[in-house]
Order: structure tokens, then sequence, then C-alpha cells
């Protein structure tokens, strides 16, 4: 019984995160670039959340690594997320502190969504399986870091050839 009031909870915990994230979305305006990424989180009270993915924006891709911290959290989980990203102006406003107010519930397989904000203006609507046993209700914090790809690396190399044969 208490089992089955658990799960009713928690299917009720979730109706109400995705029709919120939903009816945001219209307002979020236009989709402006498309992330996917993993991410691990440990908690103990204080959490800690890292990982990786790759940001889809104007034809290109841009490898990230992600990290955080979460207040008022217990267990780990670990999964994949997917979202869409708005008011993506230039790649360089996607890097930085993204904030939310976030929950989870995962006990074996959990879903959820998410909004997130940066200081730039871009938000993330984010749509999320997990695995793990992780109860968690607070404030988190992301922060994004762009990696640099190797054509990246090997396209500023050479600018940076070219300016310096440009001097000489």
């Amino acid at each position: 019984m208490r089992s089955a009031s658990l799960h009713i909870a928690t299917a009720l915990a979730l109706c109400g995160t995705w029709s919120l994230t939903a009816c945001a979305q219209t307002t979020l305006g236009p989709v402006t670039g498309e992330v996917s990424f993993h991410t691990s989180s440990a908690d103990l009270g204080v959490g800690y959340t890292w990982g990786h993915g790759v940001l889809t924006y104007g034809g290109r891709t841009y490898p990230f690594s992600v990290k955080g911290a979460s207040a008022a959290a217990i267990g780990y989980s670990s999964g994949d997320s997917v979202g869409k990203v708005y008011n993506l102006q230039r790649i360089e406003d996607f890097a930085g502190t993204f904030w939310a107010l976030s929950g989870e519930a995962t006990v074996g397989r959990g879903v959820s969504g998410q909004l997130m904000e940066n200081d730039n203006g871009v938000r993330i609507r984010l749509d999320y399986t997990r695995d793990g046993a992780r109860i968690a209700a607070s404030p988190s914090r992301l922060t994004i870091r762009l990696l640099k790809t190797p054509d990246q690396s090997a396209g500023e190399q050479t600018g940076n050839a070219k300016a310096h044969t440009a001097t000489k």
C-alpha cells in the first residue's frame, strides 16, 4: 500500500513538472539549439553533478563539460538528458553557470523535466531519464564549459599561423 502511494505521488509530481515545462515553452520563444548530455549525481546533503554533452547550434556541434552542485539531496543517479535551447544568439553566451530549482525522486529508473537559465539569458528546457536511487528537492547550479574539438584547435592554429605569416 505504501509503495503504491509513493508511485502515485511521484507520478503526480512528474506530471506537474512536465506541464510546467510544456506551458513555459510557449513563453521561452523560438528554439535556437538543442543539447544532449550524460550526467551523474552523488549527494549526501550537499550534492555534486558531473558529465559531458553536445550542443547543436547553427548547423554545428559543440562538445561541453558540465559540473555543479545542489543542496538537500541524498543518493546517487546517472542518466541522459535531451533538451531545447532558447535565446542563444552567440555561441559564447552558452558557456556559464545555469540555475534551476529541481526535484528528483529516482528509485530504479525515473524521468523528469527541468528549466535552467544562465546569466546571459540562455534558457534550456530538459527532459531526462535517470537510473539509481536519489531524492532531491533543491536549487541547483550547473556550470557548462565549451570544449575545443580537434577541428577547432586546428582552425585556430591555422589562423594563428596565417596571422604570424602576415606579420613577417
